[in-house]
Formats: structure tokens, sequence, C-alpha cells
């Protein structure tokens, strides 16, 4: 009998342990990580009813963005399902969307476990990264009744624009957008890199900073060349 209970003592001692490194029995947990690439503030975080307001850091420079970490103001018990989001806002009319810090969008990091079971692990990270918002620029192109306008924003952003076919009288507006998207707050000017034989194209709206919306009003117009 007696070394019955000494085993089943052990054994006891075995599973406290073993509960204790794998984050079991009595423990709370605290819900927190680190936001990569945040540079404009709030980023608001949500779970279990509570919110975490994460602002970038203050030595972030133009050179580097640096990492930011969070954490959750009250911890949970082991086994509290978690769900950490970005906070949802609901309108009057019951649409809802998702809180983004201005000029960025965030989401979660990979492999990062935002949604979880408290103590499946010693340790709650749930990360998270951001990147500045990119539109798109484009306009219209007008009077192009043959060839193809090319135009360019920058050495490596090109958008080719074949006339219209059929050909019409007056050729129809061709709408169209460059390819290659413009980050938050950096410039954009759209020059004619190549114009279509026998016309010559000018741009309108050309240059500008780019702000959180697709710009679409860089306008071209075509002129066929006096023959």
């Amino acid at each position: 009998m007696k070394n019955t209970v000494l085993a089943r003592a052990g054994l006891a001692l075995v599973m406290a342990a073993a509960l204790a490194s794998c984050g079991g029995g009595g423990s709370k947990y605290t819900i927190g990580g680190v936001v990569y690439g945040l540079q404009y503030g709030p980023l608001v975080l949500t779970t279990n009813g509570m919110e975490a307001s994460v602002q970038p850091n203050p030595a972030n420079t133009a050179a580097e963005v640096k990492d930011v970490t969070y954490a959750f103001p009250n911890q949970l018990e082991y086994g509290d399902v978690y769900n950490v989001i970005l906070k949802q806002v609901t309108d009057a009319s019951g649409n809802v969307t998702i809180q983004q810090p201005p000029h960025q969008i965030c989401g979660p990091a990979s492999n990062s476990r935002t949604s979880d079971t408290a103590g499946r692990l010693s340790v709650i990270s749930a990360d998270f990264v951001c990147q500045l918002v990119a539109p798109t620029i484009g306009g219209k192109v007008k009077g192009l009744g043959a060839g193809t306008l090319v135009l360019n924003n920058g050495s490596d952003s090109l958008v080719s624009i074949p006339a219209p076919t059929p050909a019409a009288t007056p050729p129809a507006d061709i709408a169209y957008v460059f390819p290659v998207a413009v980050t938050y707050n950096r410039t954009y000017g759209v020059t004619v890199q190549t114009n279509p034989a026998g016309y010559t194209c000018t741009v309108a709206n050309a240059t500008g900073t780019m702000g959180d919306d697709p710009v679409s009003n860089i306008d071209v117009t075509c002129v066929a060349n006096p023959t």
C-alpha cells in the first residue's frame, strides 16, 4: 500500500510538471504581441471584451519603421478561447467595417496565433503586420483614333493604350490604369513616353502626391498631326 501511495504521488508530480511546462493549471495569460510596420495610429485590436490601442513607435524614422509591442489590459484564465481581430464598427444601416489605422492596411502576421486557447502555449503572441495603402492611378484617353499610346510613371511603370477597334468618329474615350500602384504619400508624374503614329498627346493632372484613394483623373488628349 505504501508503494502504491508513493507511486500515485509521483505520478501527480509528473502530471503537474507537464501541465506547468505547457502552460496548464491555474495560470493566467496575457494576450499580446508585436505589430510590424505601423506608421500611423492607432491600430485598435479587440478580444474577449477588451481593446488594445496600439500607437506607432516614436523612434520611427523615414528610413526605418520600428516594431511595436502591445498587450491587452486583462489576463485570461487557462482554457479561455481568444480571437484577436481589428476593431469592427457597425453603422446605422448595420454595415460592418474593419477599423484600419490611417493610411494603412493591417492583418495577422504569417504563422501568428491570433486565435487559440489560453494555455496551449506558455506565451500568447498575436502578431500583426501593417502596410501603407497603395492605390492605383489612371484616367481616360480622348481622341485616339489609331496606333498605340505609351505612358509612364517613372522608369518602372508603363502602360500601353491601343486605339479602340472598330474605329469610330469621334474616337471613343479609353479608360486606363497603371499596372503598378503608388504607395501612400509618394509622388507620381505621368508623361507620354511614346506618341501614337500620327498623333500628339498631352497629359492633364499629371503630377501629385498619393493619398488614400485611387486617382482617376489623369486624362490624356490626343490630337491628329496636320497632314
